[in-house]
């Protein structure tokens, strides 16, 4: 999901004038996709243990994600740059297609119901 996502991402802002490196575009899917994926993990195993605590872990994971999200983008920040507000600007417009995808996992993962023990 990542890769193809990172394609576009690099496509559409290469036609404008918010175009970030190659490396830079991968470096922020990569990042977001391994939150996403751990993320996703971490309400499966809850939904596994306590199904109806899913909701609440997914607010929390997207506290932490938050939380290590500004750690990955501290040594950006401290540069005084127009580079950093456009890389600033494509992490959050990718961290927030990935939060709402996880939403939306999360959503019909709740939609499910509970777990059988089988899984």
């Amino acid at each position: 999901m990542a890769i193809p996502l990172a394609t576009v991402h690099y496509i559409l802002a290469t036609s404008t004038a918010l175009a970030p490196p190659l490396q830079q575009v991968l470096e922020i899917h990569m990042f977001v996709y391994a939150l996403t994926a751990i993320g996703f993990g971490v309400l499966i195993l809850v939904g596994r243990k306590d199904f109806d605590k899913i909701g609440f872990a997914f607010a929390g994971l997207v506290l932490v994600k938050m939380v290590v999200s500004f750690v990955f983008l501290y040594p950006y920040l401290q540069l005084s740059s127009l580079e950093v507000k456009t890389f600033v600007f494509n992490f959050f417009a990718v961290y927030l297609l990935y939060l709402f995808y996880e939403a939306r996992e999360a959503y019909i993962l709740i939609q499910k119901g509970p777990f059988s023990s089988q899984m």
